[in-house]
């Protein structure tokens, strides 16, 4: 496994090379949220962590009472202006607000503002969600055969889990996935270069792994 962090302007000024001396292999950067907020810190942390030797990736804080696809395009103009084609992970979904009408909206909404990620960047997005999250707002029940079945949420499994889970143990499964890619595991991290808590990561995989995944870059659109 490989550590890293996430950060946002809220981590306010970041020594990047400090980061790096730290061992943080990955740093995931708040881009934007909803349809018009930029991270006022993204370009920043964003070139420091690259120049640093970090591999960067980048998440949209997703608001269920804007339309999927308007925050999903703000979200890829800024992609497309900041990354280009430079190698980032893949273009991650930051769940963990409430606020769709139903079960079955907010799972749509979602769908569709990660099939327009993958429609544009090329590969699948992250999800970024707790457990408790993901089960209490995602899950909507279904009818097979004339019975009711758990959950229709067999077209996410494609897409990498990280994970947001604080537990001293090993993080639970989350339905429909077998594992996690990334897992959050603290919110109170102290790293050097960073005057504020930090959330801590880690990857499960090498870092051969971790350059594929990163590989082909930012937004085409």
């Amino acid at each position: 496994m490989l550590f890293g962090i996430d950060v946002s302007h809220y981590q306010e000024e970041i020594d990047w090379p400090k980061v790096k001396a730290s061992g943080v292999s990955f740093a995931i950067i708040k881009a934007t949220e909803g349809t018009g907020f930029i991270d006022p810190m993204f370009e920043v942390n964003f070139r420091g962590a690259v120049d640093a030797g970090i591999v960067p990736g980048t998440y949209h804080f997703f608001l269920p009472k804007f339309a999927p696809l308007q925050q999903a395009s703000h979200y890829l103009t800024n992609l497309k202006e900041i990354v280009g084609n430079r190698p980032c992970l893949p273009p991650c979904i930051d769940l963990e607000t409430a606020g769709a009408p139903s079960k079955a909206v907010m799972n749509a909404n979602v769908r569709s503002f990660m099939q327009e990620l993958e429609r544009v960047d090329g590969r699948p997005g992250l999800f970024y969600t707790s457990p408790g999250f993901w089960n209490t707002y995602l899950p909507v029940p279904v009818f097979n055969n004339y019975r009711l079945t758990l959950t229709d949420l067999d077209w996410a499994v494609r897409h990498p889990l990280w994970q947001a889970q604080y537990t001293t143990g090993w993080p639970t499964q989350v339905f429909p996935w077998s594992g996690w890619t990334f897992w959050q595991y603290s919110s109170a991290g102290k790293i050097s270069g960073i005057r504020t808590r930090v959330d801590l990561n880690y990857f499960n995989g090498s870092s051969a792994d971790l350059a594929a995944l990163a590989a082909r870059g930012g937004s085409r659109g």
